[in-house]
């Protein structure tokens, strides 16, 4: 049985990133990623902010919007872009919100939003535990 996320997630630091797309039926405003880290680690995300250098770059609720622009946003593809490879520098969960913040290298932050009872976010470890954004687990 997984013990403490806390510590579970502090053994992601050094780890590398791969962002891959999960969502088979994308949708405005919402856009499921993986993450895959290089330990075996993962996380599926569904609502979630990218921040680099200390600004808001990107987010969940911006997929699929066209905001003026020539083509619609695709926040998967963006956020690929920028994390694949990139190593992580740090992470924790936040015990009050079940929001999860993730560091990585050059200034790049990844905050995955736990504001709901429904499962928004789900982290699975090479030893077969695995912890929900409710604050469910497996095994049980």
């Amino acid at each position: 049985m997984l013990g403490n996320l806390g510590d579970s997630l502090a053994k992601l630091k050094g780890s590398s990133v791969r962002v891959l797309e999960t969502d088979a039926y994308p949708e405005v405003g919402k856009a499921t990623a993986q993450l895959v880290f290089s330990g075996g680690t993962k996380l599926r995300i569904d609502y979630w902010r990218f921040v680099r250098g200390g600004k808001r770059r990107l987010s969940s609720f911006d997929h699929k919007q066209q905001y003026g622009l020539p083509a619609p946003i695709d926040a998967i593809k963006e956020l690929q872009g920028d994390l694949h490879g990139k190593i992580i520098t740090g992470a924790q969960l936040d015990r009050e919100t079940r929001d999860l913040h993730l560091q990585f290298t050059e200034d790049l932050k990844l905050q995955v939003f736990g504001f709901s009872a429904y499962e928004v976010w789900e982290i699975s470890f090479p030893d077969g535990t695995a912890e929900y954004s409710n604050g469910g687990k497996w095994p049980a």
